[in-house]
């Protein structure tokens, strides 16, 4: 609607049109207070809580290559709440495990309108630490992966006499997409019975985490920022809304 109501005023001022089609003739695109807040009223969404994406990762199997780079895929989403498409961009030099940092420079790591974004490992998610550490190690002692290769480099496959085509080893490439991050993120929740959350599930997890147990303003900030939230707000207005029985109980005080 609001892009009828700019075009229309842009018809309005035209020559060839300025006769027939007036400034008030936009006002017909303004929609009510009522129908703009009830497009605007977004449903809650669907997010884990910790102990569900804690154990998710526990119950991921860590034995063979690939299996290992999944658990390290959900251990980072558990830990930094990046974005996929930055994630299946990320080259190992961008991650900093004695710093415990993730370095997104948008030259490199596809970022959300171009921004440069750092982020260090949440508190909260220690045990998710290991398996990126694990993975980490692999790729340096065994695979012999260097600083500028993918962190998550793509599955190779191979073609198999009247088999089609089979699963080998890893390219030096980055996936093309990120719907094998979302196959991931997805198997692991359905293998202990939960919903396939998707990977941006995990940015509202850690959002509504942060809202719920930031002890002081600057450490919501800082969790904000940890998102690549220039403002806070952002923050609060897209993943921090508090859930219906946390507003009775924050409320009423009563627990249940």
């Amino acid at each position: 609607m609001a892009t009828m109501r700019e075009f229309t005023l842009w018809l309005s001022q035209q020559e060839v049109f300025w006769r027939r089609i007036k400034l008030v003739d936009a006002s017909y695109f303004q929609l009510s207070r009522r129908d703009e807040a009830e497009a605007r009223a977004a449903p809650e969404r669907p997010a884990p809580s910790l102990r569900q994406a804690k154990r998710a990762l526990d119950n991921m199997p860590n034995e063979t290559p690939r299996q290992m780079r999944d658990k390290a895929i959900f251990a980072l989403l558990c830990l930094t709440g990046i974005r996929v498409e930055a994630l299946t961009s990320l080259k190992i030099k961008h991650v900093d495990l004695a710093e415990k940092s993730v370095t997104r420079n948008p030259r490199e790591v596809a970022t959300k309108f171009g921004k440069r974004i750092d982020t260090f490992f949440a508190k909260d998610f220690r045990e998710a630490e290991a398996p990126l550490c694990l993975w980490m190690t692999y790729l340096d002692e065994v695979a012999l992966y260097g600083p500028d290769d993918p962190l998550f480099p793509a599955t190779a496959l191979t073609a198999q006499t009247n088999e089609g085509f089979k699963a080998c080893g890893f390219t030096r490439a980055h996936w093309k997409t990120t719907e094998p991050v979302r196959r991931v993120v997805n198997a692991a929740y359905e293998a202990i019975g939960l919903p396939a959350y998707g990977p941006h599930a995990f940015r509202q997890m850690l959002a509504r985490h942060a809202a719920k147990n930031s002890k002081t303003v600057a450490e919501f900030i800082a969790n904000a920022q940890n998102l690549g939230h220039t403002d806070p707000l952002t923050t609060l207005r897209s993943y921090g809304q508090i859930s219906r029985d946390d507003q009775r109980r924050l409320i009423t005080g009563e627990s249940e």
